[in-house]
Formats: structure tokens, C-alpha cells, sequence
């Protein structure tokens, strides 16, 4: 029977607490047309168990070891361009969201969000709709923008903004760069003039939220 004319949608859970995995099933085990087919507890066993279950719709936590959450939803859409993912997690800060959007989620939800949320969520990516919790979406947004600001930065200039992020002061943030003050100085107006902020705390602090601190 081809997918879309089954009337039953078959969902796979991949969660590494086994109780979220019993929760869930025990839930959607009450709605007819919701069947669980499988469960993983980590990414490695998520992408094994898509390949012989063939779900509709996975349900996937992100924070797993030793493959997450994102690394497993890259390798099951690349092995199955049509695999359709919601994202069932505890965080929704950009650095979590936007990867997982990236990688081809099909919806983004928390793990606080209401059961009857989760199963109409279920029900629209397997009929084609994506589903993203708001929050997610403005965290999504905030990343972008975030981006879009760090593309305006230097290598440089992110060197000497996660120095200064960290609390360095100029002479140090020099010292480590092996630059002189004169030069780090010059950075940090810069740094501060493309972040539209006025000092180094509200800098440090813009940095720190944004993720723009990470190494490369």
C-alpha cells in the first residue's frame, strides 16, 4: 500500500530516557490512527531502526550519545530524502534549532508541549505540513540574524570577541593574539560599531546569547 493512502500513521520514537519513550507510546497508543512501530535510544540505533521500520514519522530527541539528535536526522534524510522529522526536545535556544532545521526537520517541538499538540503535529507532517512550536521559530529567527551579524565580523574581530567575551582585557586579549593594544583596541571599536552596541559588556553579553563565542 503505497504511503499516502495509509490510514494508519506509523511513528518511530528515539528518545534515550525510557520512560519518554513509554510515555509517548502509552499516549499515542490511544489514538486509532497512530501506530508506534519502533523505539531507539540514541542516534546510532534511531538510524538502524528507521532503515527496517520505515516510519511515517519519527519522533526525535536531540540530545543523545554517542550520535545526536542532528547528526542521526542528517544521515536518515540522506539515506531517505523523504524521511518526515519532528524534533522532540528540552531546549530551544538558536545553536539547537537552527542545525536541526538545517538538517531537514519537519517540525520542532518541546518536550513540555501539550500532548494533543504532539499527536496534531504528528498528523500534519505526515500530511505534508511543517510544525514548529513559536518559540522555536523566534529562536530560529534570532540565530539568523545572528549569523547575518557574524558574517559582518573578521576572523580577527571573532578572535578578539571571544577573548573579550570571556573577559579578557585588552592588554591580555593582545598578549594572546600577539597584537598590540594600539591594533586590539581598533578591533574592539569595530566589533562594537558592527554590533550596534556601546560597550564591551553589552558586547561580551550579544556574543555569549548569539552563540557567536564558538570556535569554528
Amino acid at each position: 500500500m503505497e504511503r499516502d493512502r495509509q490510514s494508519t500513521i506509523r511513528v518511530l520514537i528515539v528518545d534515550d530516557h525510557q520512560v519518554v519513550r513509554r510515555g509517548l507510546r502509552a499516549y499515542l497508543s490511544l489514538e486509532s490512527d497512530i501506530e508506534v512501530v519502533g523505539e531507539a535510544q540514541d542516534g546510532e540505533s534511531a538510524i538502524a531502526e528507521f532503515a527496517r521500520v520505515r516510519p511515517d514519522v519519527t519522533l526525535l530527541d536531540l540530545h543523545m550519545v554517542p550520535v545526536d539528535g542532528v547528526e542521526a536526522l542528517q544521515r536518515i534524510r540522506r539515506n531517505d530524502e523523504r524521511a518526515r522529522v519532528i524534533v522532540l526536545t528540552s531546549f530551544i535556544d538558536a545553536a539547537h534549532v537552527l542545525p536541526a532545521m538545517e538538517a531537514g526537520a519537519a517540525g520542532y517541538l518541546l518536550k513540555t508541549s501539550d500532548p494533543n499538540e504532539i499527536v496534531a503535529a504528528i498528523r500534519g507532517v505526515f500530511a505534508g505540513r511543517a510544525t514548529f512550536d513559536a518559540e522555536a521559530m523566534q529562536a530560529m529567527a534570532k540565530g539568523m540574524r545572528a549569523r547575518a551579524t557574524m558574517s559582518l565580523l573578521t576572523e580577527r574581530e571573532l578572535d578578539v570577541l571571544r577573548l573579550l567575551a570571556r573577559g579578557k582585557s585588552n592588554q591580555e586579549i593582545g598578549d594572546e593574539l600577539f597584537i598590540g593594544l594600539k591594533t586590539v583596541k581598533t578591533h574592539v571599536s569595530n566589533i562594537l560599531a558592527k554590533l550596534e552596541v556601546t560597550d564591551r559588556t553589552q558586547a561580551a553579553v550579544y556574543a555569549l546569547t548569539h552563540g557567536l563565542t564558538q570556535e569554528a
